[in-house]
């Protein structure tokens, strides 16, 4: 028996309430909320669903009685194939699916699923907005209730595509008020900021220290296409903003007091992060030795007060390191602990700091760590939508996240009047998530575009309307109408991998080799290589990232040219080393010959000096791997380098590799590389890998190591 109710909010109850439908709806949005929330915020949840209304939708409250996942995502699912369900909100104390054995669908969550579950979990909705996603239930955390485990199964599909969108409206810890207070303070703050129906003129845009190897090409090619992506931009108004860490030495004032301008319209911020920090400065910058020294005193009595012995820490670092005692004997002095917490607090946006805080700009999107922590009781993103302010929703990571993503993804489609959950809709992963109202839009700049948030939703697979929509002088609607028919099976590769090499717009290229490079296919080295020598930073550095783990016999030597010529940017560089160091040693040092040694440039002489450290990690790499196949080498020393293909999906010592699963006793071991095989997605052996593992399949004796090579074989064919 299914407990709970659902209440469609019909036209009638909404015009006794004053609201208009100006056409009939053809659109659904669940609001799904708990009892005990409901009873408290009857009033604001049936006002925010008359604003959704007002919109075009049609809300559908649904109060769960039952706090288990699977029934809720049945009747979400059911909700979609009857009334056209586009989106669902949840409001309160709705369950939380905790997500294993489904890493590889994140960025890049990478824990040994044999620690706590509450930690090695990925919390995510995409169980209740992604219907063809298949789990398999565990059980329910005893400690923390709303927590719920599955194992994402093995015959699942092994990509996310979100069928509905969702946002999660929980609040975190507000000193002074309830949770009941919160969410009617957001809900009406939610429906006023609706009605305003601001459009887009001021967007700023952020980096915090450390974030993408602080490329500064990064950020000024970030800036060319924000321009190309907003069409107030594009003619030459507005204000396009940046802000970067080193602007201060404690940044994050500068920034909030940004974040709090009434006129700011859209807010994108790349920096590191925790559940209640972003991680916004180093260590300061300064020419004075003055201030180096005291930051090098404070360095050392930080590591002393970390320490489990603080008597031989301090002996340790004064007797090695040269250290005056006297820079260390007041470590522990409370005045000088208090200045030294103070200090390292205001190099970041803490919880505290967001007490009081009024944050304005009505949509913010956080590519940090752990920002978007939602499962926990108190989460630093939440604070940004349960405030006097103006800000209504937020993207942020429920657990760390990948660098190198396209955060800026089809992001001037808000401009275009796109709601913000139906633009997130086709840029999420595992971990992210939108936390306020995903129903909130900006005025379209384009009048003669309003129709195409319904589209995204009710003409996905109209192939007259997106081939139109492709002529679009617009950059943005263009690349949305290649996703569309990507998805739909009705472009080419081929064609894509045209539009990549011949558009002019940076952001319609990448979206082009975005697509291309989502499945192998006969054009995905191609698209690599046009993609590491293109005049887009993000391009280059999402093809590096992307050959580095594909490892074509094609591609070294435009990785190894790539990677060493004098004009390559800090993070395509990074990217690249991985590249190099999993080719063999025979070919990358071949590789390196050509590319580097066999050149008379200063640049290249200074360069070829590097040619000792990498020969020191090939040879440490073909150790390790043939290491595999000692008996006297220990079984953790085999796992750290068996789960380090995991990152690298080395290639070099398939042969080892197949050996080992076929002759090792130790199942434990042999589980382990079978999934480590099924991170292989890009790898130009993909298909020999498969084989094998179909093969080994046939003849394993263990039932887990079995299970975990048709499980590869599954994640890499479909």
């Amino acid at each position: 028996m299914k407990k709970f109710v659902t209440i469609l909010l019909i036209s009638f109850s909404m015009l006794q309430s004053g609201f208009l439908i100006a056409k009939p709806a053809k659109r659904a949005v669940a609001i799904v909320v708990d009892m005990i929330t409901y009873d408290n915020c009857k009033s604001s949840i049936d006002g925010f669903a008359g604003s959704i209304m007002t919109d075009g939708l049609v809300p559908i409250v649904v109060l769960d009685k039952w706090g288990v996942p699977d029934s809720l995502r049945a009747h979400l699912y059911k909700l979609y194939a009857d009334k056209n369900l586009e989106g669902a909100i949840f409001i309160g104390n709705i369950p939380i699916p905790m997500i294993r054995n489904g890493q590889h669908l994140s960025t890049a969550f990478k824990m040994d699923q044999r620690r706590a579950w509450e930690d090695s979990s990925i919390p995510s909705d995409r169980f209740y907005d992604d219907f063809d996603l298949k789990f398999e239930y565990i059980k329910r955390d005893s400690v923390h209730t709303l927590f719920h485990y599955y194992n994402l199964s093995d015959n699942s599909p092994h990509r996310i595509n979100c069928d509905i969108y969702s946002a999660r409206i929980k609040p975190p810890v507000v000193p002074g008020k309830n949770s009941f207070e919160l969410i009617n303070e957001y809900l009406d703050k939610a429906v006023r900021e609706k009605s305003v129906k601001r459009g887009i003129t001021d967007l700023s845009y952020f980096a915090g220290h450390g974030y993408n190897s602080n490329c500064m090409v990064s950020r000024a090619d970030e800036r060319v296409t924000l321009i190309e992506q907003f069409n107030i931009f594009r003619e030459g108004k507005g204000k396009l903003n940046y802000i970067d860490f080193t602007f201060d030495d404690y940044v994050k004032y500068r920034l909030m007091a940004e974040l709090s301008r009434e006129d700011l319209d859209l807010a994108v911020l790349h920096h590191h992060g925790s559940e209640d920090a972003q991680l916004l400065n180093g260590s300061p910058i300064t020419n004075s030795a003055n201030i180096w020294l005291e930051l090098t005193k404070k360095f050392f009595r930080g590591k002393i007060r970390g320490s489990d012995d603080t008597t031989a820490s301090k002996k340790y670092y004064v007797e090695n390191y040269s250290v005056p005692e006297s820079w260390v004997e007041n470590a522990f002095n409370p005045e000088v602990m208090r200045k030294d917490s103070l200090d390292d607090a205001s190099m970041d946006i803490t919880i505290p700091d967001m007490y009081g805080y009024k944050s304005n700009v009505p949509v913010i999107l956080i590519d940090a760590c752990f920002n978007g922590s939602f499962h926990l009781n108190d989460y630093i993103s939440g604070h940004y939508i349960f405030n006097d302010g103006k800000t209504v929703v937020v993207k942020a990571n429920s657990v760390n996240t990948l660098q190198d993503t396209w955060t800026n993804q089809l992001i001037g489609l808000m401009d275009l009047g796109v709601s913000v959950g139906n633009w997130a809709k086709g840029q999420m992963t595992l971990e992210s998530h939108l936390i306020g109202d995903p129903t909130f839009r900006y005025a379209s700049s384009r009048a003669d575009l309003n129709w195409l948030d319904e589209a995204m939703v009710l003409n996905k697979s109209d192939e007259k309307l997106w081939r139109k929509a492709m002529k679009d002088s617009n950059p943005e609607l263009k690349s949305l109408a290649m996703k569309m028919l990507y998805f739909s099976g009705k472009i080419s590769t081929e064609e894509l991998l045209s539009i990549q090499r011949s558009e002019s717009r940076p952001t319609v290229r990448l979206q082009a080799f975005y697509l291309i490079n989502k499945k192998d296919n006969p054009n995905l080295v191609a698209s690599l290589r046009a993609g590491l020598y293109d005049n887009y930073e993000l391009i280059r550095r999402l093809a590096a990232k992307d050959a580095s783990t594909n490892l074509s016999p094609e591609l070294i030597d435009d990785i190894f040219n790539v990677r060493f010529a004098p004009g390559t940017s800090k993070r395509v560089e990074f990217q690249l080393k991985g590249g190099c160091e999993a080719y063999s040693k025979s070919d990358a040092l071949e590789a390196f010959k050509n590319h580097v040694e066999s050149k008379d440039d200063q640049w290249y002489k200074n360069r070829a000096k590097e040619r000792k450290s990498m020969l020191y990690t090939l040879e440490r790499t073909e150790k390790e791997y043939t290491d595999l196949l000692n008996p006297a080498v220990a079984a953790k020393s085999k796992r750290f380098s068996i789960t380090a293909l995991r990152n690298s999906n080395s290639i070099a010592y398939l042969d080892i590799l197949f050996k080992f699963l076929k002759t090792s006793e130790d199942a434990e071991l042999k589980v382990y590389l079978a999934e480590a095989f099924g991170w292989y997605t890009n790898s130009s052996k993909r298909d020999e890998i498969v084989a094998f593992c179909k093969e080994q399949a046939q003849v394993e004796k263990s039932e887990a190591v079995k299970k975990e090579l048709l499980r590869t074989v599954y994640r890499l064919t479909y």
